[in-house]
């Protein structure tokens, strides 16, 4: 429960999310912080539909800041320990996935001038 973990909480506070009361995890899980990626995507997307520029572009810019300063600088690492570490087909195949999507969205966000 370091400096990383309560910007994380922060930032949750920030996006109007609440964690659960019985939530007993860390806020800075990865399994938590993918999660915080899809609800400020989804936010986005509401606010698109119902023609909030300014909302979206918000919550996109929320996505940008986790990424770079709570995703990507770790990602790679951890998901490379986890190959090195597991037989596990399934262990192997979520580290995959986890790195290719925080590359896909760093040249997302890089292809869109938003970096």
């Amino acid at each position: 429960m370091g400096p990383s973990t309560a910007d994380v909480r922060r930032r949750y506070a920030e996006a109007d999310l609440v964690l659960a009361k019985n939530f007993n995890d860390l806020p800075d899980h990865i399994a938590v912080e993918m999660e915080f990626m899809h609800f400020l995507c989804a936010e986005e997307l509401r606010a698109l539909e119902e023609g909030n520029l300014q909302e979206s572009t918000r919550r996109r810019e929320m996505q940008l800041e986790f990424l770079r300063e709570h995703l990507k600088p770790w990602v790679d690492r951890f998901a490379e320990c986890i190959l090195r570490s597991t037989s596990s087909s399934f262990h192997k195949s979520a580290a995959i996935l986890l790195k290719t999507f925080v590359k896909s969205e760093s040249e997302h966000f890089e292809g869109h001038g938003s970096q």
